[in-house]
């Protein structure tokens, strides 16, 4: 009968840490979405109101910077 119990509970502690991990996937899905999307919205306004050529390109080499950041430094 113990047997019995603890798989019971090791079978409940699974389902509830999938579905928590997935709530938390799905929370930070749409999170990163969200983000991107009001990025994206700040870019292309900085993008219209910037005139020259240089100017975008600064602003553009900035972005890719920012992004590369993530990256891991090979020694």
């Amino acid at each position: 009968m113990p047997a019995v119990f603890i798989l019971l509970r090791s079978l409940l502690i699974r389902l509830l840490g999938s579905r928590l991990a997935g709530s938390v996937a799905q929370f930070l899905r749409r999170s990163l979405s969200t983000g991107a999307a009001h990025l994206g919205a700040a870019l292309r306004h900085v993008w219209d109101r910037v005139r020259s050529q240089e100017s975008k390109e600064a602003v553009l080499g900035c972005v890719l910077c920012i992004l590369n950041m993530h990256k891991k430094v090979e020694n």
